[in-house]
């Protein structure tokens, strides 16, 4: 009986030192890991199930932080308990790629609008603010009409640089022209009661007809010069002599249409306007009494009619001061 039970004890006693010398030899040769699968296939291995797992949901949930914003699986990984050789190597950044690239990507970026319509893209917001401030510093004439949208799709956009943005989108203001013959309201001279300034100059009466308009204030202007109504082609005299200053349209004179302007002293420049033919060029010399021009309506003028103005040192004066009183 004795001699039985010690056989059993020494039986059992060479089955645990067994044991232990094969889980010795186990763990020498393999190490526990987990086996990784996709969709049914085993893609990988991974020591640590926990921290993969960890990294993956971040990936999937918050992109990279740049311009990836979340992917979309269709199913996650299963990880099963399993014994690997040594030797064998994990491989987590292999798993972590099959598994995000697995998905469906949606990148983040922005686009900016100009009056609600998308017109280029930016891979960040920083870059389309600073879009946005540096029209703005321009002075852009959609300033007001721009705007930033935050865009999640499943393909990138083409993104373009700031400096490109901002030279794609920059609208240069359209400055209205404001008429020489109608923005008078500082260079116009309407002393009632001071005695007629002597330019020095006598003049003579440029053209004979009907005064259709006066100097100074009227309903929708202050009248730099006198208007004289008189046929189409009417011969346009010189009322003083002197050098022509500019013979055209345009150039600082808009609103008169076709023009002669005649510096007779340093101080004295005459103008006539609203022409239909020029006789004259820029930097002639011309006496008193000779034909510069022909009487039209040309420019901004309602009929035919020559417009009389005087200006010394600058500012205009009544014409009637001196002539057609």
């Amino acid at each position: 009986m004795v001699i039985g039970i010690r056989s059993i004890v020494k039986f059992l006693t060479i089955i645990v030192v067994a044991a232990v010398i094969i889980l010795g030899i186990l763990q020498l040769t393999y190490k526990q890991t987990y086996s990784v699968s996709l969709n049914g296939e085993i893609i990988g291995y991974t020591r640590d199930k926990i921290d993969l797992q960890r990294r993956i949901n971040n990936y999937i949930t918050k992109g990279n932080g740049d311009n990836i914003a979340f992917v979309e699986l269709k199913e996650m990984p299963v990880y099963t308990s399993c014994m690997l050789k040594r030797d064998v190597e994990t491989n987590d950044d292999e798993i972590f790629e099959k598994v995000t690239t697995a998905g469906t990507t949606y990148y983040k970026y922005y686009a900016i609008t100009n009056n609600n319509e998308e017109k280029v893209y930016v891979p960040s917001f920083s870059e389309a603010e600073d879009v946005i401030k540096q029209l703005k510093d321009k002075d852009s004439a959609n300033k007001d009409k721009l705007g930033i949208v935050e865009k999640y799709e499943t393909a990138q956009a083409e993104y373009k640089s700031v400096d490109t943005c901002v030279s794609e989108l920059y609208v240069k203001k359209v400055v209205k022209q404001t008429s020489a013959y109608r923005n008078i309201g500082t260079q116009i001279d309407n002393s009632q009661t001071a005695a007629p300034t002597n330019i020095g100059v006598t003049l003579i009466k440029p053209v004979t007809g009907v005064i259709s308009s006066r100097y100074g204030i009227r309903w929708r202007d202050n009248h730099k010069g006198l208007d004289i109504a008189a046929p189409k082609g009417t011969a346009i005299k010189a009322s003083a002599g002197g050098k022509v200053i500019f013979s055209g349209s345009g150039h600082g004179y808009s609103g008169y249409g076709n023009v002669v302007v005649v510096q007779s002293t340093s101080n004295v420049v005459i103008l006539y306007g609203h022409c239909s033919e020029l006789n004259v060029r820029t930097g002639e010399q011309v006496a008193q009494g000779q034909v510069i021009a022909k009487v039209g309506s040309t420019g901004i003028s309602t009929g035919n009619h020559l417009h009389f103005e005087i200006r010394y040192n600058g500012k205009a004066v009544n014409p009637q001061n001196y002539v057609y009183n």
